[in-house]
């Protein structure tokens, strides 16, 4: 009875074992935070990354509206309902004086380390505040080679809270299709710049 009990042991210590090496080898996304991190009370001012991103160039003349496909895979799972939360949606997009060269005057730009892009997801075109912020932040060479060493980030509308940071799919899933451009879309350039890309 002993004996049997030993080997039972034995074979879960084993059958333990060989679940945490798997575990330990099975690839994570531990840059990707999908929990909500509640922060201080204004976060741009906590974050230099973004902090005074309304100071910033913005790089629509107005408000640009997004494309549904697109709206729905920029909102928080939170918004998901029998009513469709991304009709009509409208974005403001904002550039650091980091990537502002390359975003107005490069037609296939390369971003340098450090820009940061900030899109503002708004409900109408005049909103006051944002339904959400996304960001992404240009990082060291191989930070995210897929996606061109791009951080995604996203903000609750007052940006009290940071939703979601790192290597996020949805983000990512979208800026692939933009390899052209380092991954930004630029769709919301107005056609006065378009056209003088060089």
């Amino acid at each position: 009875m002993r004996k049997i009990n030993l080997v039972k042991i034995f074979i879960a210590a084993i059958v333990l074992t060989i679940g945490l090496v798997g575990f330990s080898f099975t690839p994570k996304s531990e840059m990707q935070t999908l929990k909500t991190i509640k922060t201080p009370e204004n976060i741009l001012k906590e974050k230099p990354e973004v902090a005074g991103y309304k100071n910033w160039t913005k790089v629509n003349d107005k408000a640009e509206i997004m494309e549904s496909d697109v709206a729905i895979m920029c909102a928080p799972a939170t918004q998901l309902g029998p009513k469709n939360p991304h009709k009509d949606k409208f974005i403001n997009v904002y550039i650091n004086s980091i990537g502002k060269d390359e975003m107005l005057t490069k037609k296939n730009p390369q971003f340098p380390v450090g820009t940061v892009v900030v899109k503002e997801k708004l409900s109408a075109p005049d909103s006051p505040t944002p339904e959400l912020l996304t960001v992404m932040i240009k990082r060291e060479k191989d930070f995210n080679p897929e996606v061109g060493d791009w951080e995604f980030l996203t903000f609750n509308g007052d940006a009290t809270e940071i939703t979601a940071r790192g290597k996020l799919e949805s983000c990512q899933a979208c800026h692939l299709g933009y390899k052209q451009n380092d991954f930004i879309t630029r769709t919301y350039l107005p056609d006065e710049i378009k056209q003088k890309l060089k």
